[in-house]
């Protein structure tokens, strides 16, 4: 990006606006606004935001409910020659207020939202309504043209789980965004007439190729809200007569929907990143006309590879999907871990998709980002099959992934450490027949209250982030050189036997009120489940266990697995202690 160069990626949505002004660029549940509509609302609001004092390059946060004014606000953003940083409203207030802290921002835009922001930070209140309602300028007067970012500004700073217990924000460069979304855009075969359904938060780095792919080419972004992705209610969205419908979400998200019976239409093309992809999962989508699997963290700016997985080949035995080839031009490199395999080791990306760096973070910048930061150590290990493809086979590190997101282990033990002790705690990954995935907390307190700690950690992390077992062990095994040992770590014995019970009561009390088998990853809005069936399930829990089980525990736990813990912490603590 040359210094007196606009943002890239209001670029492709201007191209969009000049070519079609009159086609749809965005639609929510409330209504849908044209090219011409939304370049007005950006323009003006670019327009208040540089009158605010922001000057090109500084940094403005963006914290907007899944609705059309989100992306609006963003552009606008990107228009006025500012560094969007994205905030989820779902954030607890701490990790909302440090974000913005760390980031440095000199406003926040609020969008559909009252959720609080530090005093301290200018804001700006907007709903989807009154921000694309037209400006008091003419109908055919011009949008003033966007302003330029100082060279190596980035587009945005995206915050991720730190290993040291600190989020780190990556800043993106519009470059390397707009070059990745074209690049992508063309190889899947979006065009004038595709839909793209977005399903994702804002402050997850694929949010910004939901918006921009689909404006890049002239198509339509269509916004689902949360309680249309919680209540299975999609369908319709899906929908296009004659049009290609792309939608993009995690593996384990469409999972969820599958199993709560969406049925995808044929035309669908369907994008999953963000977690290793079972070739089980797509055999279950085979009538689609493509699944595309993406792979690549933030630091290399959404995707460095893809693979397009159908036809599912046959003779083909592995579990895992690859993750393919480079897009991008990426540059991958294997590093490998032994001298025995040179087909093994740490991917290395390189070209032009790698970020800045860490926004002030200099240290961990230079760690992660060698040769100058031309290129990132991505601490994921990759297998090169004998065909030419990338198998993601593990990490060199304590990340993991939950729902899609990622998660540094690390980063939770450092906030329960806060509350326990130091050398007291342990987090891992573990799975369950019940739970599926989870983060396992292990506290070496004897007086351990673990509804209190999930309590106290929900205003600390982001709610993925909150484990969903937390056990309490006479102590914290650790290793011959004084580290903690996490594979010793053994679970109670009997806190298995109390979320196998709670799973069978739940169960038949499900089937009992909603007519359908007790799926794990069944959703209780999905199938019709509603506050007056809620209330029945929860009287049969006090019935069945002489605990206080109100209706809100089950309408804040819709998936049943997620329930089953929920149910399993209340019985456990009103259990009469020895």
């Amino acid at each position: 990006m040359t210094p007196d160069e606009p943002d890239r990626l209001a670029s492709l949505f201007l191209t969009s606006a000049h070519n079609a002004p009159d086609r749809a660029a965005v639609r929510d549940s409330d209504g849908a606004w044209t090219y011409a509509e939304v370049a007005r609302a950006a323009s003006d609001l670019a327009g208040r935001i540089a009158a605010a004092g922001v000057a090109p390059g500084d940094r403005v946060g963006v914290m907007a409910a899944r609705r059309a004014g989100g992306p609006v606000a963003i552009l606008a953003i990107l228009w006025s020659g500012a560094t969007y940083v994205p905030i989820d409203p779902d954030w607890p207030a701490a990790r909302r207020a440090a974000v913005l802290r760390d980031a440095r921002v000199r406003m926040v835009l609020a969008v559909d939202t009252a959720r609080d922001t530090p005093e301290a930070v200018q804001r700006l209140d907007l709903t989807t309504p009154v921000l694309l309602q037209a400006p008091s300028t003419p109908s055919d007067a011009a949008p003033v043209a966007p302003r330029p970012r100082p060279h190596p500004g980035a587009a945005y700073v995206m915050f991720t789980s730190g290993s040291t217990g600190v989020p780190k924000g990556v800043e993106v460069r519009s470059a390397s965004a707009s070059g990745l979304v074209a690049s992508v855009a063309s190889l899947i075969g979006m065009g004038p007439d595709s839909v793209f359904v977005a399903l994702s938060s804002f402050a997850f780095d694929i949010s910004v190729f939901d918006i921009f792919a689909p404006w890049s080419v002239g198509g339509e972004l269509v916004v689902a809200t949360e309680l249309q992705i919680l209540a299975n209610q999609l369908g319709p969205l899906l929908e296009a007569s004659g049009r290609q419908v792309f939608t993009q979400t995690t593996p384990t998200v469409l999972g969820h929907l599958l199993d709560a019976g969406l049925r995808l239409p044929p035309s669908t093309i369907l994008l999953l990143a963000g977690e290793r992809l079972r070739r089980s999962l797509v055999a279950q989508v085979t009538h689609v006309q493509q699944v595309w699997n993406l792979y690549g963290p933030t630091e290399t700016t959404i995707y460095a590879t893809a693979h397009a997985c159908l036809p599912l080949d046959p003779g083909d035995p592995e579990p895992d999907l690859p993750i393919g080839t480079a897009v991008n031009d990426a540059v991958l490199e294997i590093r490998p871990l032994s001298d025995a395999s040179r087909d093994v080791g740490e991917l290395v990306v390189g070209g032009p998709g790698v970020a800045l760096g860490y926004f002030g973070r200099p240290d961990l910048t230079a760690e992660r980002f060698p040769d100058g930061g031309s290129r990132y150590a991505t601490g994921d290990v990759v297998r090169r099959r004998a065909d030419g493809l990338l198998v993601h086979a593990g990490r060199l590190d304590r990340q993991v992934k939950i729902r899609g997101n990622r998660v540094e282990l690390d980063e939770v033990e450092t906030a329960l450490t806060d509350l326990v002790g130091h050398g007291r705690v342990a987090v891992r990954m573990d799975t369950h027949r019940v739970l599926g995935p989870h983060l396992a907390a292990f506290v070496s307190d004897p007086g351990c209250d673990a509804p209190a700690l999930r309590r106290q950690l929900a205003g600390r992390l982001p709610a993925y982030m909150v484990p969903t077992r937390i056990h309490q062990v006479p102590e914290i095994p650790t290793t011959s050189s004084g580290k903690t040992d996490h594979r010793a770590l053994l679970a109670p014995d009997e806190s298995g036997t109390w979320e196998e019970t709670v799973f069978d009561t739940l169960a038949k009390l499900w089937e009992q009120h909603l007519g359908t088998p007790a799926a794990p990853d069944a959703n209780f809005y999905a199938i019709g489940g509603r506050p007056p069936i809620a209330r029945q399930i929860a009287l049969g829990l006090r019935q069945a266990y002489d605990t206080d089980v109100d209706a809100e525990v089950i309408l804040r736990h819709p998936v049943l697995s997620d329930l089953v813990a929920a149910v399993t912490e209340l019985v456990r603590t009103s259990m009469p202690q020895d």
